[in-house]
């Protein structure tokens, strides 16, 4: 803001023109001259210069003052609603299980084989019967031409919801049965007896399974069958002969 400063001078002249010339008319006596007297009458005018500062603004001009009214955006949320799956799970099914009486404690695990769908449950004499067809006495792994080759032990089927391939269920612990390989065996080899020899000892037992994991020469025993032959720790036994009768 400017400001100017204009001084203005006024002479005021104040004058105390008390003119009041109080002349009073005193009648003259010519005849006494001690009685004359003079009276003078003075007027004192005393001028007194004021000086008077008078400050004068300017114009102001009104800033313009721009408003600048802010106003605000809405921005629209977007929401996006992501479908939640919920995901079902589905308790599987129980397998039927079954209890096994207590095993003997034994080092060596038996072999693993997996069996055919069963068949009905029957009745097999451990005794020879006679001449067979098949695998008989004149073919493969036969008394005159005998099999060469491994032997392990498995747990035999007790369940009569899981039997054997031959579909029976034996007490692997007491009976002195076998599985044949999966590769020779016929459905008319079940209930055949096979003789096994291991070093210089002979044992004869019965066929009621088949072994899906042994190869030809290969057969798979009982636990009482197997310990009939060699200690159980022995796991599997090599070089053993043997041939179904």
């Amino acid at each position: 803001m400017i400001l100017a400063m204009v001084p203005v001078f006024k002479t005021l002249a104040l004058a105390s023109a008390v003119l009041s010339a109080i002349s009073s008319a005193a009648p003259v006596n010519l005849n006494e001259r001690e009685d004359l007297g003079v009276w003078e009458t003075v007027t004192t005018v005393v001028w007194t210069t004021i000086d008077v500062t008078t400050t004068v603004y300017p114009a102001q001009q009104a800033a313009a003052i721009t408003s600048t009214v802010a106003v605000p955006t809405q921005l629209a949320a977007t929401v996006v609603s992501n479908p939640v799956v919920a995901a079902v799970v589905q308790a599987a099914a129980e397998e039927p299980w079954t209890t096994k009486a207590p095993q003997p404690a034994n080092t060596a695990a038996p072999s693993t084989y997996t069996t055919q769908a069963g068949q009905p449950t029957q009745q097999i004499s451990s005794s020879s019967s006679g001449t067979t067809s098949g695998s008989g006495s004149s073919g493969i792994c036969s008394k005159d031409s005998p099999c060469f080759g491994q032997a392990t032990f498995h747990d035999t089927a007790t369940s009569t919801r899981a039997p054997s391939s031959c579909g029976l269920t034996n007490d692997g612990f007491t009976e002195d049965v076998l599985a044949l390989p999966v590769g020779i065996m016929a459905d008319a080899d079940c209930g055949k007896t096979v003789t096994i020899t291991y070093n210089g000892i002979t044992k004869t037992g019965t066929v009621v399974d088949k072994c899906m994991g042994c190869k030809p020469t290969d057969v798979d025993l009982s636990r009482h069958f197997f310990g009939q032959l060699a200690d159980m720790g022995a796991g599997r036994l090599y070089g053993v002969s043997w041939y179904i009768n």
